[in-house]
């Protein structure tokens, strides 16, 4: 006989058979047995192998950041005058300059960071800091107006007659240079940054920088063999500005010869024995695919710097502009990329001469380099003050000499502008990643949020209070402790930048992204509807029989009832 046979004899006998109360009650047991395991340990079980565990994030303390609350970054200035100049008259200064800058401020957008700089006059010397500058008042009988000469380092030099009080000029120079930069610090809505062409050049911060320097020979075949002095060029010209602005970011130098024997990317046009490359050919100049720039740090953002040899039939080279009239300068910026120099050779260079471009002869390109390397990294010139449509030459300030930083290509001027401007930018990024992850974790309830994610959030939420802080210590009274707290703020913006950016794309958190309920349904359906159908059979069978029992005893009762009543 067959299993299939037998099995279905033996189920046929098993029917066959009358079933005891101490059967039935045995059956009750297994199936309350049975319910009891799936809701006490089968459910548990389940829920805790299947949660998606999500740490409590500080939801609140993120959001209590907004656009609304401004954001105050101090500046203090000191005044030197010839004859003492009183408190109560320093105090008429700030006043007086806090209601300028209320008169010029232009109401912010919609959904803007707020930025707003806090004045404070004093009188003295000033630390040699960030944030702290010296204003000299000077009485010059020789002029009828008031002139500014403003210094390589935090200082500037106002010269005035005899009939001009410090009460009127200094008020509407500190207004103009805090109107001034804090236009320029706005958020991408204000007509400020949208009219700055190089607000669109210059890269993201980053706390490192991988700058490389290519000599790039278009026909070393059949032109000269060209070499340069480039680490003796770099250790003049560029180190100084590298050291300059390692306090804020990290420069790192590489350089490289490439030898290039394939077609040029563009074709220069040719008049009157030389070539010339017109505003449209300078976007496509640089050929990234056929030469190799590729950086020995794979995690820092590039910045290149090409000084391009021609080949000797092209030379000399220029660039025109609109006009079609030939430039001085013999370089151009590619925004967010880096920079270009075209190196044109002696006219009695002949194909095969070695040349060299010598360290006097590199000045020039390096002059280039630096220029281009202040666009790119956010460096805006006219600070404090352009020379050019300032708000103070409409007053009584007739003119304004700025002293340029020839050694280090960056005066301090600059150098607390951008730390300003990257320790404002990094408090934002961080703020609105910060937001985004919020979001992003509310919106998604199957996104894993592992402990180390909300520390991460922790601690930029703790840098971001820690660089408030510093800002506010700089206006105590006791100042003097506090001359380096400018650059403990940016630091600590910049960390919590790292930080949210880091909890922000843990690659923990996309492990149950795209894990869904209906893909959850599908694996687990075949390990627990075999296990669901009998319990559910027996659950039903028994509510069946304890129906049919009720039925039977209230069948019993009215029997009962009606013996009685016949009796």
């Amino acid at each position: 006989m067959a299993l299939g046979d037998k099995l279905r004899a033996l189920f046929a006998r098993r029917r066959r058979q009358p079933r005891t109360v101490i059967s039935m009650h045995r059956e009750r047991q297994v199936a309350v047995f049975s319910i009891l395991l799936l809701l006490l340990v089968g459910l548990p079980l389940w829920w805790t192998t299947t949660r998606v565990y999500r740490a409590d994030l500080p939801s609140e303390k993120v959001n209590l950041f907004a656009p609304e609350n401004a954001f105050e970054v101090p500046l203090i200035f000191y005044i030197d005058t010839e004859s003492p100049l009183s408190a109560d008259k320093a105090q008429l200064i700030q006043t007086n300059t806090q209601a300028l800058i209320d008169a010029e401020r232009a109401s912010f957008a919609v959904g803007e960071w707020r930025v707003r700089y806090l004045v404070d006059v004093r009188v003295g010397a000033a630390p040699d800091a960030p944030g702290h500058y010296t204003l000299y008042l000077r009485a010059d009988d020789a002029t009828t107006t008031a002139s500014i000469s403003v210094g390589s380092d935090r200082s500037a030099t106002i010269s005035v007659t005899q009939s001009i009080v410090a009460e009127d000029i200094l008020p509407e120079l500190i207004s103009s240079i805090v109107i001034n930069e804090e236009q320029a610090v706005r958020g991408k809505d204000t007509k400020a940054r949208k009219k700055s062409q190089s607000s669109h050049a210059a890269v993201n911060y980053a706390p490192e920088y991988s700058i490389t320097l290519t000599l790039l020979n278009e026909d070393p075949v059949n032109g000269a063999v060209v070499d340069w002095e480039i680490e003796q060029a770099v250790d003049a010209y560029l180190k100084p500005f590298v050291d300059k602005i390692s306090p804020l970011t990290k420069l790192s130098l590489s350089s490289q010869i490439l030898h290039h024997a394939g077609s040029p990317p563009v074709v220069p046009l040719r008049a009157n024995n030389q070539s010339y490359l017109t505003p449209e050919m300078l976007p496509h100049f640089v050929n990234s695919p056929s030469w190799n720039f590729a950086s020995i740090d794979p995690i820092s953002p590039m910045l290149n710097f090409l000084l391009f040899v021609p080949e000797l039939t092209s030379q000399p080279m220029h660039i025109a502009d609109e006009k079609g009239d030939i430039q001085s300068s013999e370089a151009f910026l590619v925004s967010q990329w880096g920079g270009v120099a075209i190196a044109n050779l002696p006219d009695t260079t002949r194909p095969g001469d070695r040349v060299k471009l010598s360290k006097t002869d590199m000045q020039k390109y390096m002059g280039y380099y630096i220029a281009q390397l202040r666009q790119l990294i956010g460096i805006r010139s006219g600070t404090p003050l352009p020379q050019h449509g300032s708000r103070a030459r409409k007053g009584s300030i007739s003119r304004i000499d700025t002293r340029l930083a020839t050694e280090t290509g960056i005066s301090d001027w600059e150098f607390d502008a951008l730390l300003r401007q990257w320790l404002i930018r990094n408090r934002q990024t961080a703020i609105t990643t910060l937001q985004s992850l919020v979001r992003l974790v509310n919106s998604l309830q199957n996104m894993v949020v592992m402990d180390e994610i909300k520390a991460q959030v922790d601690k930029s939420l703790e840098a971001l209070y820690k660089a408030e802080q510093a800002l506010t210590d700089i206006l105590s009274l006791d100042s003097s402790r506090f001359h380096h707290s400018y650059q403990h703020a940016f630091e600590s913006a910049a960390a919590a930048t790292a930080f949210a950016e880091t909890a922000f794309f843990d690659p923990s958190m996309v492990s149950m992204l795209y894990f869904p309920d209906q893909h959850k349904y599908a694996i687990y359906m075949p390990f627990f509807l075999p296990v669901a159908i009998p319990v559910l059979a027996a659950i039903k069978r028994i509510i069946s029989e304890r129906r049919r029992n009720k039925a039977i005893a209230a069948g019993v009762d009215s029997a009962d009832h009606a013996a009685k009543k016949s009796n």
